[in-house]
């Protein structure tokens, strides 16, 4: 309440200093100029004398108190949510600007609070489209990782990773996945568009704006009106179930949309006085046959659409001009086609521009301030303190040192939104929140508000195939602070055709972005290779390195490694060396990746063998409109002499008709070639099919002893906690087979520690 008084005492002050004349529709007839000097004396004679009058009426001054600071003249728009058709949003901002339509303000919900808030933040339209034609928006969204196509088992266990998941928090409270998606790359994203942004207070962006969330605790409608902008807008799209609510100021916030998706109402309230201008795309019949329903995400959209009719309508009946682009063509949660979105929203507008330009000449007039200033701090303020919030002392003071330089030097979101998205890829960091508190004129603190996962996570996982006869199920624990703040400890047991049993022990990531890393594994093998009789061993493994993050696509590991295998019937071989592995990936997305590469290498020196190495990658180039070209290979050495040392080609799906009987050799190496077409995506995953061909070649001391090739077809439907595959392939000894995978491949089995 003090602050409202102060600042409408504040704001009465400039008011009397700096009312001038004109008002918003002089403005659009003039274009972006509020020079009078091409009128008639009389008329600007008449328009300066109603201007005074307005000021100094009642009416005016209760019109600018309720606004609370100086604004300009214009429409308040309000944007309503509906997932990916929201970009048509931008369509309507394409006409508004290049018609002069003034815009006072800006509320929104879901994926309207993102646009609008974009916009309201200085992004232009052009600038907009530009980085959505560079994005898949799903797939930031999704959140995805996969430890086998990351760093495999040399980094922490990931949270969330598992089929099936239940979790612990330290006062032991069970709690399940409150979202599929956690979306915390999304969070990074906004907070990278948005890291123009100094200011605190949303009433003070370049257009004044406001986000609609809703408080999951009491089904509040929260209207976000200060702090981070990039968290405000991440709020207000948290669709229940979908993705993970977002806390906030002690609530747990969720998507606006449940209580407000189109919201006039409160745009009334808070942006009072001004003309509305609605854009809905919700729909006004909501019925639908039967034969629609195909999937239970129909069921959610259509349970969502009923909740929301009703208040809909009531905010509809309240707008003065309502904007409604067709996109009734397009998903909730497309993965594409961006442009076409965008332009029904510009289509609809075009349709509104002679109503549009008749409610600013009608009513924009009323209340004239369009030439106040808002006052604004020359420079950005200085930064007086760096805080760590969330997490455990250690590793709060590691962050600290690692950013105190920051102290006495002027603002720079870009290094928040790029700390923001650094933090982030921690595995001991669920999400990041960074924003900026002020401490005194001219100076700041700047503050990051951490969530780590629960204390303990329990996970039920799987594998099968009729290509590989290792087959499993798998169960896991991951205990975080278990010996010192940050670090974690994961245990996983597997049974099914054998046995296998793993402990990983990383301590937490230090100022340079190192940890150390601990490894024990015990398992059983079965192998029945080409060449060879049936075989069985027993392999328990030992491993213990430094590594470090280069940067956000390299890391690279340094340690020792030991192993004891036991043949069944014979005698032991032990053996110990050297360890190195590295990784490089600059793949856009981990699950369905469209373009970039991958290639990881782990290498170990055993003293009584031949070096035992496994090095492979992956390339991604798009073909045509849904279409990508996949190139991959990779090179494995080991020692032949012994089966338990060998580099087998098929064990790791380097080629499907090998999986029973792998080729052995001293060295082996393989390629992939494949042209993949995307049926589907969405944030859930997708659907693919792929022509392929393989080739692999073994070798003894380099010089070749055998090869294969195959060629064929697979069907596949990669998710992020799944994955499934159907393969048909003809090889050269002419035969032919139909496999499938159920289950993410996470392969452990080999000679390596």
């Amino acid at each position: 309440m003090m602050k409202q008084i102060f600042k409408n005492k504040i704001f009465l002050s400039l008011l009397l200093t700096f009312f001038t004349v004109g008002n918003c529709a002089a403005a659009y007839a003039a274009g972006t100029s509020n020079d009078l000097s091409g009128k008639d004396i009389s008329q600007s004679e008449e328009w300066a004398a109603r201007a005074e009058f307005e000021r100094d009426s009642p009416e005016t001054r209760v019109h600018m108190q309720s606004w609370g600071f100086p604004h300009k003249e214009g429409v308040v728009l309000v944007l309503c949510g509906g997932g990916m058709k929201g970009l048509s949003h931008l369509g309507v901002f394409e006409v508004l600007e290049r018609e002069n339509i003034p815009v006072a303000a800006i509320i929104g919900t879901s994926m309207g609070s993102i646009m609008g808030g974009l916009y309201a933040s200085g992004r232009t339209p052009a600038d907009m489209r530009e980085v959505l034609s560079k994005v898949d928006l799903m797939e930031i969204m999704s959140g995805r990782n996969r430890t086998d196509l990351i760093n495999g088992y040399n980094k922490p266990a990931t949270p969330g990773d598992s089929l099936f998941s239940l979790t612990i928090d330290k006062n032991k409270n069970e709690q399940g996945r409150l979202g599929a998606l956690n979306a915390k790359d999304l969070y990074a994203f906004l907070s990278e568009l948005t890291s123009t942004v100094s200011v605190t207070d949303f009433d003070h962006l370049p257009i004044p704006f406001a986000a609609v969330a809703t408080n999951l605790g009491n089904g509040d409608t929260v209207v976000l009106r200060n702090g981070n902008l990039a968290s405000a807008l991440r709020a207000s799209m948290s669709i229940p179930v979908i993705f993970d609510p977002w806390p906030m100021n002690g609530m747990l916030l969720v998507d606006g949309g449940l209580k407000a998706n189109l919201p006039v109402l409160e745009a009334k309230k808070i942006f009072p006085g001004h003309p509305i201008v609605a854009v809905n795309l919700s729909p006004e019949d909501i019925t639908k046959k039967n034969e629609s329903f195909h999937t239970m995400f129909d069921v959610a959209a259509q349970t969502l659409d009923i909740l929301m009719v009703q208040q809909i309508r009531e905010n509809l009946d309240a707008a003065d001009l309502v904007i409604t682009p067709d996109v009734s063509g397009f998903s909730t949660f497309a993965s594409g086609g961006y442009d076409k979105i965008i332009d029904k929203g510009a289509e609809a507008a075009e349709e509104k521009v002679p109503e549009l330009k008749k409610l600013v000449e009608e009513k924009c007039h009323t209340w004239d301030h369009s030439r106040m200033e808002r006052s604004r701090r020359h420079g950005p303020p200085v930064v007086a303190e760096v805080r760590f919030e969330g997490v455990p002392a250690g590793v709060a003071e590691e962050l600290h040192e690692k950013y105190e330089d920051w102290i006495g030097k002027p603002l720079d979101m870009r290094l928040v939104a790029a700390t923001v998205a650094q933090i982030s890829t921690r595995d001991d960091i669920k999400s990041v929140d960074g924003r900026t508190e002020i401490i005194s004129r001219g100076s700041v603190a700047v503050i990051f508000q951490i969530e780590r996962p629960a204390k303990y996570e329990f996970g039920i996982d799987g594998y099968a195939s009729n290509l590989y006869w290792n087959r499993w199920i798998s169960l896991s624990a991951v205990v975080h602070d278990t010996l010192m703040a940050g670090d974690s400890t994961s245990l996983e047991y597997r049974f099914g055709t054998t046995w296998g049993a793993m402990m990983r022990y990383f301590t937490v990531e230090d100022e340079k972005d190192s940890q150390w890393g601990l490894v024990l594994a015990g398992r059983r093998e079965e192998y029945e290779p080409y060449n060879y009789g049936a075989a069985e061993f027993e392999r328990f493994t030992a491993k213990a390195a430094w590594y470090r993050r280069l940067n956000d696509r390299a890391r690279i590991g340094i340690g020792y490694g030991a192993q004891r295998v036991t043949s069944l019937g014979n005698e032991a071989i032990e053996d110990h060396g050297p360890y190195l592995t590295f990784n490089f990936n600059t793949l856009d997305d981990p699950i369905l990746p469209t373009r970039g590469m991958v290639v990881m290498s782990d290498l170990w020196f055993p003293i009584d063998h031949n070096v035992v190495s496994n090095t492979q990658f992956s390339t991604y180039v798009p073909f045509l409109q849904k279409g990508k070209v996949i190139f991959a290979g990779g090179l494995k050495t080991g020692d032949a002499d012994n089966l338990a040392y060998a580099a087998m080609l098929g064990t790791r799906e380097e080629l499907y008709s090998l999986g029973q009987h792998p080729l052995v050799g001293d060295q082996a190496y393989w390629f992939h070639l494949g042209i993949e077409r995307v049926f589907t995506r969405s944030w859930w995953g997708g659907v693919n099919m792929e022509l392929f061909g393989n080739y692999g070649q073994v070798m003894y001391d380099w010089n070749s002893a055998d090869s294969r090739w195959e060629v064929g077809l697979a069907l596949s439907v990669p998710m992020n906690n799944f994955s499934g595959k159907l393969v048909f392939v003809y090889d050269d000894d002419g035969g032919f087979t139909i496999g499938y995978t159920i289950g993410v491949p996470r392969f452990w089995d080999g000679p390596l520690p």
